[in-house]
């Protein structure tokens, strides 16, 4: 196996682990994490398949999942690289989803925007009881471009889909189990040991026969390619109207503003 920038894997007992490890960027998502991914799943996941049978997807980190998109490569971002960012994540997304292997997201901390598309890819959900989630692009001036759309409609229907990303709110576990959205709720402490645990069940039937069930159960619930396209049409429009560069600097002075104040503070006592 590989050594990567961003992200750490393992491969244990026909699991392979691929965990975020990006902390000083708060687990946040760009092209380059994505890139290393689409390497990741290429290279030590589909040329190991005679070896992995689940993979598990998670991070290093206990309280933040993903933050969201890397701001500093958002701001580069214009409407024709935006377009193209969406296509790119979307490749990303749709190599994790067709997978020949079951794919578990392990999920703990905060998980928004980019990380919460991903996990929407996974075959089961298992989530520790600090996980908090959002698809909360509309805050920003934008619409999610990694299939949120699309995925999140499939899982929890239009209706709830719809309030989570027109609210553009922060909710918790307690909430995505009741709406669908999690397999199971578990300890923090205890999450590794049940993916092991789901995993293992997995592990024990034909990889064969739930290579084609995965594959069946997908077609029973396809997501049209014309949405994911006009997701990235979407994303691009939303760069070309340049509201959310406003939205970002009016976000960023308010940052500094809290940051100078608090050296005040600090100062002060």
């Amino acid at each position: 196996m590989s050594e990567y920038k961003y992200w750490k894997t393992k491969l244990e007992d026909h699991i392979f682990w691929v965990l975020l490890d990006r902390p000083d960027k708060k687990n946040a998502f760009s092209d380059k994490v994505g890139e290393e991914l689409y390497e990741i799943l290429e290279n030590d996941v589909e040329g190991n398949l005679d070896e992995i049978r689940v993979v598990v997807y998670g991070t290093t980190q206990e309280e933040m999942f993903c933050s969201g998109a890397d701001l500093a490569w958002f701001n580069t971002l214009r409407e024709a690289s935006a377009r193209q960012a969406s296509i790119n994540s979307q490749l990303v997304f749709e190599k994790f989803e067709n997978l020949p292997v079951p794919v578990i997201a392990a999920i703990k901390g905060l998980n928004l925007t980019a990380g919460f598309e991903l996990m929407l890819c996974a075959d089961i959900i298992i989530a520790a009881d600090n996980a908090r989630f959002g698809q909360i692009e509309t805050k920003y001036g934008l619409t999610p471009c990694g299939g949120g759309t699309q995925r999140l409609t499939r899982l929890v229907g239009p209706l709830k889909a719809k309030e989570l990303i027109y609210t553009a709110r922060i909710f918790d576990v307690q909430e995505a189990k009741d709406i669908g959205l999690v397999n199971h709720v578990v300890p923090l402490d205890e999450l590794d040991d049940k993916v092991k645990e789901i995993a293992n069940e997995m592990i024990k039937n034909s990889g064969r026969a739930i290579k084609l069930a995965k594959r069946l159960i997908q077609m029973g619930t396809y997501v049209s390619q014309q949405g994911f396209q006009a997701e990235g049409d979407a994303f691009a429009a939303d760069f070309a109207s340049k509201e959310p560069f406003k939205i970002f600097m009016e976000f960023f002075k308010k940052t500094q503003e809290k940051k100078r104040q608090a050296r005040k503070e600090k100062k002060n006592k």
